[in-house]
């Protein structure tokens, strides 16, 4: 196997492979059923139990 030969492989999975996860992170972010996760902790900074760390 030649160097070009591995970098023409290493350059198309690659690209692929970082499609499918930004594909599946995209999904995983915005799946219907995480609505209001992510619309509790928007609401997070604002709740009026909000303390100091210490």
């Amino acid at each position: 196997m030649t160097h070009d030969a591995v970098l023409i492989f290493s350059k198309t999975w690659g690209a692929l492979y970082l499609l499918v996860f930004f594909l599946a992170a995209v999904v995983w972010t915005y799946w219907p059923s995480r609505r209001k996760q992510y619309e509790d902790a928007s609401r997070r900074p604002l709740d009026k139990d909000d303390k100091p760390w210490r």
